[in-house]
C-alpha cells in the first residue's frame, strides 16, 4: 500500500507539472495515469486492496477539496450575478439531471434507475476543472465569475442529489418494476421521507458549517499568538472536525458542512489567510492527485468498451443539446448577450467530486448486489475525460470566434506605495483599468479610499496575482520597495501568466546579484533608469512634485536620447502614442515617436531651469 501512495504522490506532482507546462487541467493527466498504473495495463496500483478504507480516503479527501473550494467564495462577487447562479444550482441542476437521464436511457440503454444515478451524478462541474480552464482563455469577468461560483456551488447539491437518487433506487430495488414510476408508486411515503432526509442533510450540513467556520475563526483571531505558526493545519483539523461531526450526525452532510464553513472562513479575514490558502491550494492539489489516480486506476475499462459508440453520443447529447438548453432558459431574462450564453453553453466540465461519488455510488450498489454502478462510473469517467479534453482544446478558440474575451488590457501595479498609487491616478486619467496589489493592509485601505483598485495579497504567488485576473495582453509593473521581489515577480508573470509587458523598478543602490537577475531574466528597467526610490517616496509624501506632460518632436528624439536628455529629478511614467491612442508605462528600451505625449514626474521642480522648463513645453497634471 505505501508504494501504491507513494507512485500516486509522484504522478501526482508529474501531472501538476504537465498541467502547468500546457495549460489542461490536472486531472487530464492524473486520469491518465491512473489508467496506466492500474489493473487493466501495468497492474501497479490496486485500489481494492484498501477495502472499506477506499470510500473513507474518498470522503475525506472530498472534504479537504470542498473546504478549499470554499475558502476561494468572494460574496460581493457571487451577489453580483446571484439570480444566475442560484437559478443554475437548482433549476439547472434539475435539468440537467432528467436530461442527461432521458440520453442515458434512451440512448446508451440504461435502466430508468442508472439513468437517474447517471444524471444527477453529471449535475456538478466543479472550480478544479473550470477554474484552469477559465485562465487557459482569458474571459470577460461576469462569464468568469459566473461558470466559478457554479462550479463551486453546484458540489454539494449535485453530490446530495446524487446521494438521494440512490437512496430511491434502493428503496425500489425491493419491487421489480419498470417505466418513469422507477415502480415506486407503493413506496410514496418512503420516497417523501428520502426528500426530507436530504433536506435533512442540508440543514446540519449548513449548521455544522456555521457554527464550525465562526468557531475556527474566532479561535485564529483570539489565539493567533498560539498558534501563529500553524494557522494552516489548525484549519486543516477544524474542517476535518466539522466535516466529521456533521457526518456523525447524518451521513453526507459533511460535504455541505465543509463548503460552508470554508466560505465562511475565506470571508472573515483571519490572519495569515494568504498563507493558509496557499497551504490548502498546495494540499488539495495532492489529495486529487491521488484521489483521482486511485479512482481512474480502479476503473474498468471494458464497462465503458460495452457502451459502444452510444457512451459519446449519451456525452455529446448532454454537451450539446441539455446544457444549451440549460443556459438559455435560464438565462432569458438577464443582461447576457447571445454570444456570452453561447459561451456559458459550451463550458460545464465535470471533475473531481462527479468522480468521487460515482465511485462511492459504485461501491453502495456493489453492496446492495444492484447492478449497473458500473458502468455508471464509467459513463462519468468518460464524461469528465470526453468535457476537460474537448472544452479545453477547443475553448480557446471558441472564446475568440464569440468575442467574450477579456480585452481590457488592465495595468497591475505589485505594490500600493505612494509611488504606486501616483502612477495609478495618472494612468486612470487616460482611461486605461489598474489594480494594485500588496501585502500591507494599510497600504490597500489607503488606496481604496483613494478611489483605487487595490487588492491585499501576495504578488509572488500564483495565488495572489490570480486575484487581479492578471493574463497575457495585459502589463504588469513591479514597484516594491525590493529590487529581487520587483525581478522575480516579473520572471513569475511570464512563466505563469504568459505576459509578456513587464518592467521592475530598480533601486540606484541595487546589488549586483539583483541587476545581474534583471539581465539574465531580462527584465526591462521601469521609467528606463534607476531610482532613489526612498528619496523619491518622501518627496511624494511631502508633495514636493509635480506632473507634467511634454510631446517628443522630431528633433528632441534626432539631438539626443530621450532619457539622457532628462535630468535625474525628472522621471517619465506614462507615454501616450497620439498615432494609436495606445497609454503604456515607459521603461527602458521603448520606442518613442514623434507626437507622443509624455507624463514625467519632476521630484525637484524648483531647481529646474528655465532652459529645461522651456525644452519640455511644461504643462502642469494634477494626480
Amino acid at each position: 500500500m505505501l508504494v501504491m501512495v507513494s507512485l500516486a504522490l509522484v504522478l501526482g506532482v508529474v501531472g501538476q507539472m504537465l498541467s502547468i507546462r500546457t495549460g489542461f487541467p490536472n486531472i487530464v493527466f492524473f486520469l491518465i495515469f491512473g489508467i496506466l498504473v492500474g489493473p487493466e495495463f501495468l497492474s501497479l496500483v490496486h485500489p481494492s486492496e484498501f477495502g472499506e478504507g477506499l470510500e473513507i480516503i474518498i470522503k475525506l479527501c472530498v472534504a479537504i477539496v470542498l473546504f478549499e473550494a470554499g475558502l476561494n467564495l468572494n460574496k460581493e462577487e457571487a451577489r453580483s450575478h446571484g439570480n444566475i447562479i442560484l437559478l443554475l444550482i437548482t433549476v439547472g441542476a434539475m435539468i440537467t439531471m432528467v436530461g442527461g437521464a432521458v440520453f442515458a436511457y434512451f440512448v446508451g440503454d440504461l435502466s430508468w434507475e442508472m439513468a437517474f444515478v447517471y444524471g444527477a451524478l453529471v449535475i456538478v462541474t466543479g472550480p478544479t476543472v473550470v477554474h484552469p480552464l477559465l485562465r487557459r482563455f482569458k474571459v470577460k469577468p461576469n462569464l468568469k465569475h459566473i461558470l466559478e461560483y457554479e462550479g463551486v456551488l453546484i458540489d454539494p447539491i449535485g453530490a446530495l442529489i446524487a446521494l438521494f437518487v440512490v437512496e430511491v433506487v434502493l428503496i425500489g430495488s425491493t419491487q421489480t418494476a419498470s417505466g418513469l414510476t422507477f415502480g415506486f408508486i407503493s413506496h410514496v411515503g418512503e420516497i417523501g421521507q428520502a426528500v426530507l432526509l436530504v433536506v435533512y442533510k442540508f440543514l446540519v450540513g449548513g449548521i455544522f458549517g456555521l457554527l464550525g467556520g465562526y468557531a475556527a475563526t474566532f479561535a485564529v483571531k483570539r489565539f493567533y499568538i498560539y498558534m501563529e505558526d500553524f494557522v494552516d493545519l489548525f484549519m486543516l483539523a477544524s474542517a476535518l472536525a466539522v466535516y466529521g461531526f456533521a457526518e456523525m450526525v447524518t451521513l453526507d452532510a459533511g460535504l455541505v458542512a465543509a463548503i460552508v464553513s470554508g466560505a465562511i472562513v475565506g470571508n472573515l479575514n483571519i490572519p495569515e489567510e494568504e498563507e493558509m490558502k496557499k497551504f490548502k491550494g498546495k494540499l488539495t492539489i495532492l489529495v486529487i492527485s491521488l484521489l483521482f489516480i486511485f479512482l481512474a486506476a480502479s476503473l474498468e475499462l471494458d464497462y465503458i468498451k460495452d457502451l459502444g459508440i452510444y457512451g459519446p453520443l449519451i456525452v455529446l447529447g448532454l454537451l450539446f443539446i441539455v446544457r444549451p438548453i440549460e443556459i438559455f432558459l435560464l438565462c432569458m431574462r438577464s443582461n447576457l448577450s447571445i454570444r456570452e450564453k453561447m459561451f456559458l453553453s459550451f463550458v460545464s466540465p465535470r471533475g473531481i467530486i462527479a468522480a468521487s461519488i460515482a465511485s462511492i455510488i459504485a461501491l453502495e450498489l456493489h453492496r446492495h448486489e444492484i447492478e449497473g454502478g458500473n458502468t455508471v462510473q464509467g459513463l462519468v469517467f468518460l464524461t469528465i475525460a470526453i468535457s476537460v479534453f474537448l472544452q479545453g482544446g477547443a475553448g480557446g478558440f471558441v472564446s475568440r470566434v464569440l468575442g467574450v474575451n477579456d480585452n481590457r488590457n488592465k495595468v497591475v501595479i505589485l505594490g500600493a506605495n505612494n509611488l504606486a498609487r501616483l502612477l495609478a491616478r495618472l494612468l486612470e486619467k487616460t482611461g486605461k483599468e489598474v489594480c494594485l496589489i500588496d501585502t500591507n493592509r494599510r497600504l490597500v485601505e489607503l488606496s481604496k479610499s483613494q478611489g483605487l483598485n487595490a487588492i491585499e495579497g501576495n504578488g509572488l504567488t500564483v495565488d495572489g496575482l490570480e486575484k487581479t485576473e492578471i493574463s497575457s495582453p495585459d502589463t504588469l509593473i513591479s514597484l516594491t520597495t525590493s529590487d529581487h521581489v520587483n525581478v522575480l515577480a516579473c520572471r513569475l508573470v511570464r512563466i505563469d501568466f504568459k505576459v509578456s509587458n513587464v518592467c521592475a523598478l530598480i533601486n540606484r543602490m541595487a546589488s549586483p546579484s539583483d541587476i545581474e537577475d534583471m539581465e539574465r531574466f531580462r527584465v526591462p528597467l521601469a521609467f528606463g533608469k534607476k531610482i532613489d526610490v526612498m528619496d523619491i517616496y518622501s518627496k511624494i509624501t511631502a508633495k514636493e512634485y509635480v506632473v507634467f506632460k511634454s510631446q517628443i518632436k522630431k528633433e528632441t528624439i534626432d539631438k539626443m536620447d530621450f532619457e539622457k536628455s532628462l535630468p535625474e529629478h525628472m522621471i517619465p511614467l506614462v507615454v501616450e502614442r497620439t498615432r494609436t491612442e495606445e497609454v503604456s508605462v515607459y521603461h527602458e528600451g521603448f520606442s518613442l515617436e514623434v507626437g507622443d505625449m509624455v507624463s514625467i514626474l519632476d521630484v525637484d521642480p524648483v531647481s529646474t531651469s528655465p532652459h529645461v522648463l522651456g525644452e519640455f513645453e511644461k504643462e502642469l497634471i494634477e494626480v
